[in-house]
This record gives C-alpha cells, sequence and structure tokens, in this order.
C-alpha cells in the first residue's frame, strides 16, 4: 500500500508538471512551429522516480496539454508516444544511479522523434516532415542537456531522493 501511495504521488507530480511544461510554448516564427520543455519533465522523472512514475506523466501530462491547447488530433499520439518514452528512459537509467542517464535520454529521445514522425506522415504526410524533425530533435536536445543538469543538481543536494525512487522500483510493481 505504501508503495502504491508513494508512486500514485509522484505520478501525480510528474502529469502536472508535465502539463504546465508542455504548455509553455516556445514559438519558432520563421516556420510557424514551436516547442515546450514537456519532454524535460518526463526525463527529469523518469530518470528521478523510475519507468512507471515516468510513463504515467509523460502519457497523461502530455496528453491533457494536447487536450488543452486545442489539439485533440494528438492525443492518441501523444498518450503512446511520451507514455513510452518516459518508460524506456525509466527503465534503462533504473538501478544504475546517473551512468546510464545519458544513454537513456538518447534512446528516449529516438523514440520521440521517430513517434511524432510516423504520427506526422500519418495525419499530414511525409512531406511535413521537413518541419517536424528539425524541432523536434532541438526539443530534444535542449531536455537533455536541462534534464542532465537538474537531475544531477537534485541528487546532489537532495540525496533523499534516491530513497524515494526505491519505493516504487519497477520490479515492485510487476
Amino acid at each position: 500500500m505504501k508503495r502504491s501511495i508513494c508512486l500514485l504521488c509522484l505520478s501525480a507530480l510528474g502529469i502536472a508538471l508535465t502539463f504546465i511544461a508542455s504548455l509553455i510554448r516556445i514559438p519558432i516564427p520563421s516556420i510557424r512551429w514551436y516547442f515546450h520543455l514537456g519532454d524535460t519533465i518526463i526525463f527529469i522523472v523518469s530518470l528521478l522516480f523510475g519507468p512507471i512514475a515516468g510513463a504515467v506523466s509523460g502519457a497523461i501530462g502530455s496528453s491533457l496539454a494536447d487536450l488543452q491547447a486545442g489539439l485533440a488530433v494528438w492525443i492518441p499520439f501523444s498518450l503512446v508516444i511520451k507514455g513510452f518514452e518516459g518508460l524506456v528512459v525509466g527503465w534503462i537509467s533504473q538501478g544504475h544511479e546517473g551512468k546510464k542517464d545519458l544513454v537513456a535520454l538518447f534512446i528516449g529521445s529516438l523514440l520521440m522523434i521517430g513517434g511524432y514522425a510516423i504520427a506526422t506522415i500519418i495525419l499530414f504526410g511525409w512531406p511535413v516532415l521537413i518541419y517536424e524533425i528539425p524541432v523536434d530533435v532541438i526539443q530534444c536536445v535542449v531536455a537533455i542537456i536541462l534534464s542532465l543538469f537538474i537531475v544531477r543538481s537534485i541528487r546532489k543536494r537532495f540525496p533523499i531522493i534516491s530513497k524515494l525512487k526505491g519505493c516504487i522500483e519497477w520490479k515492485n510493481q510487476i
């Protein structure tokens, strides 16, 4: 029961932060596109609290942000892509306390870029990839840099965070 409450609270925090960060959109005027910091939060939650909290916050937080922004067509894609992104990043990094963070973030970024490339082709056709992929790459590079910096700072200043992750390890949730 204690583990379930811990996971629920951390996931709710992740959902709220992902939602807010995804709604703060940074426009790229020349192509009328934008990027946001939602992936940064998904990465932080996944690295600090593991795959379940990362998947839940990525899937639900991003989907709610799409709904709020009036982008309902993206909701099913965000649900799957961002959820899987959080799951994979948390799973790869789990139990390695910083040693595999960069690898996990790189693989998670590739999944996000590839997932949204497929979604873009389904929704709008392949020519739109010329706009989608560069923006997603920028978003992932920024997310990787920020999340590594933030996670390392949190782990250094608040070592108790590592103990929180222990209450929701992946093996305990299966």
